[in-house]
């Protein structure tokens, strides 16, 4: 009787409302709980878009008054193109199949189609039993895969890679985390990581062309993010040379940590720098008190594939699909 009542519930769309951040996350994490966040988060990283010239915005499905799903726009600043939009939409499981997904993209196509998009992406799980179709109907074609892992930190033996850390220490390769860099007074430290993550970036696979990173960005969206974890922030060094980074994040909505980008420099590639990183960052976790490591890439990463593979990541269930969508 309450599931009729809910099914014939009238769906009204609109933009989020300031009471409403902590319900639109809820909503969205609860359908995408690889991808956690908070309504603060949500907010700020909204704001942080406007704050940066961007298109952007939250729309949120209701039924009774109720927040049931949430819909993103933006534009991502690593791979900008003012007429081209990455979206994010998410029904909470227990509403599914009646209709607020259908209601959000309906309104997402109004607003894009109202700011002149050229195109909009998005990311859809191969399994989910409704997404791929629902895009697909949608005028969405997939174009690029990726594969989301987690690897268990209570379970994680790193004792096979005492040897790896023996040669490169021996070849004067040393890591140091954020909180150290700043506790130290490192010179210039922002645009040295700024810099080094500028570098790194070039040649990760990626579904649209990458732009550069500006130095506002870097700070405001890596830096300052409250999720960063500055003890996982970690850099390889050699003779005073930032030479490879890799990053950890946590959600306030989610006890698991998040990777983000990992990369070595083009001459010190091959060499062992990227699973001393991840190692590193395994570690960190660990002393963090963390469970598990979630972390994803293109399926056309097969250096970083590899590397996930050989230290324990799991993939969890099957790939994960870009969908791009032309106007």
């Amino acid at each position: 009787m309450t599931q009729g009542l809910v099914s014939a519930a009238p769906i009204d769309v609109g933009p989020v409302q300031p009471h409403e951040w902590d319900a639109a996350a809820r909503a969205y994490t609860a359908a995408q709980p690889s991808d956690p966040v908070s309504g603060a988060e949500l907010r700020r990283r909204d704001e942080e878009q406007l704050g940066w010239g961007y298109h952007a915005g939250v729309l949120v499905a209701r039924q009774h008054a109720e927040v049931v799903g949430s819909a993103l726009y933006f534009q991502n600043p690593g791979a900008y193109h003012p007429r081209r939009f990455t979206l994010e939409l998410g029904v909470h499981p227990d509403r599914q199949g009646l209709g607020a997904g259908a209601a959000l993209w309906t309104a997402l196509e109004t607003v894009l189609r109202g700011l002149g998009a050229k195109s909009a992406r998005i990311l859809a799980r191969d399994e989910h039993p409704v997404a791929p179709g629902f895009l697909t109907r949608r005028g969405f074609v997939g174009d690029q895969r990726f594969f989301f892992s987690v690897l268990d930190l209570l379970a994680f033996d790193e004792a096979p890679y005492a040897d790896l850390r023996g040669r490169l220490a021996a070849r004067g390769v040393r890591l140091r985390s954020f909180s150290e860099l700043r506790a130290a007074g490192e010179p210039d430290l922002d645009a040295r990581l700024h810099a080094l993550m500028s570098d790194v970036r070039q040649d990760v696979p990626r579904a649209e062309p990458a732009t550069p990173l500006s130095f506002e960005v870097f700070r405001e969206a890596v830096l300052d993010d409250p999720c960063l974890l500055p003890d996982g922030y970690l850099v390889a060094e050699h003779g005073g040379a930032f030479i490879g980074q890799t990053t950890l994040f946590r959600s306030e909505a989610s006890p698991d940590l998040l990777t983000g980008l990992t990369g070595v420099t083009r001459e010190w590639r091959a060499q062992g720098v990227a699973t001393l990183l991840k190692l590193g960052a395994i570690r960190a976790g660990q002393a963090l008190g963390g469970a598990l490591i979630r972390t994803d890439n293109a399926s056309n990463n097969a250096p970083m594939l590899a590397i996930n593979d050989r230290l324990g990541f799991v993939r969890e269930g099957g790939a994960t699909t870009s969908y791009l969508r032309r106007f």
